[in-house]
């Protein structure tokens, strides 16, 4: 961070926790420090290299409101200030949705190149790359979202949870993956930019009922799963007994898991709870049951 920043000198900078705003001078950052060095650019000698091309980005970010870019500003200006005018005139909400698209890009350029019979690539101009990258602008000037692996921001969480989250979903494989698209959700919902707490709780919820049904596929319900799971031993019964609170919470509370005649009165935080809640549990369940089976 620049000595103006720092010391308050500047007064564009505003050193405060940033969600839902992208300021002149972060817009500016991420063009000089991180979008520049992905595009493609004919008086580069990494021409061929550097993975996005930027017309195509161009066009993207366009129709991201359903618009054509002006072909008079496209043959009379360099591509390159092109893009950059419009990642400074877009709406804030809409310079976080190219953070995600260029994201979005170079995962799909990644996998195109592991099935490519080519030259290894450029590791600095991968996802992985990218997303370091811009992970650590937005922690060192305080903005208040997160890459994942997935290409998507989200609200960062203290790096001890995050790996428990990520382990979580990691654990989700094969037979489990519908209670993988469910924990998907309830970690949108809780954790992205388009928040809903009470559809993070149902999913969460829906998250432990996939995969205790997939141990125990003759239960038709979640009570009944862990009815059996009592008898089984598998979890001690105090816990359970903790499952069956959060499950009749969901049940009850309005606007979860059914309709009500009441305004919901669950907080973002609830849903936070209920993901590393679903989270802690989801993972002693099946490293318990991996342990009886070894």
């Amino acid at each position: 961070m620049k000595f103006s920043y720092r010391h308050g000198y500047d007064p564009d900078f505003n050193n405060e926790r940033i969600r839902d705003q992208a300021p002149k001078w972060l817009r500016k950052l991420y063009f000089s420090k991180i979008l520049g060095k992905f595009l493609q650019d004919v008086m580069s000698s990494n021409y061929d290299k550097r993975p996005i091309a930027t017309y195509d980005l161009i066009y993207d970010i366009s129709a991201m409101d359903d618009e054509e870019p002006d072909e008079y500003d496209l043959s009379h200006t360099p591509a390159a200030d092109v893009l950059r005018n419009l990642v400074m005139g877009v709406s804030w909400y809409r310079f976080y949705d190219i953070v995600e698209t260029v994201a979005e890009k170079l995962i799909t350029i990644d996998d195109d190149d592991n099935f490519a019979w080519s030259t290894p690539k450029n590791e600095s101009f991968s996802f992985s790359a990218y997303r370091q990258r811009v992970n650590e602008l937005f922690s060192e000037y305080k903005v208040d979202w997160k890459m994942n692996d997935t290409g998507q921001l989200e609200s960062p969480l203290p790096p001890f949870l995050e790996d428990k989250i990520n382990g979580v979903d990691e654990k989700l494989t094969d037979h489990f993956k519908p209670a993988r698209a469910h924990y998907a959700k309830a970690r949108t919902f809780a954790l992205g930019s388009h928040r809903d707490a009470e559809n993070s709780i149902k999913e969460s919820i829906s998250a432990i009922e996939s995969v205790c049904r997939t141990f125990y596929p003759s239960a038709a319900t979640l009570g009944e799963a862990l009815k059996i799971m009592k008898k089984d031993g598998s979890v001690s019964p105090m816990l359970l007994t903790v499952i069956e609170k959060f499950y009749a919470y969901a049940n009850a509370e309005p606007a979860v898991r059914h309709g009500s005649d009441k305004d919901s009165s669950v907080q973002e935080y609830d849903a936070e709870l209920a993901l590393h809640f679903a989270a802690a549990f989801i993972r002693t369940l099946i490293l318990r049951k991996e342990a009886k089976i070894t």
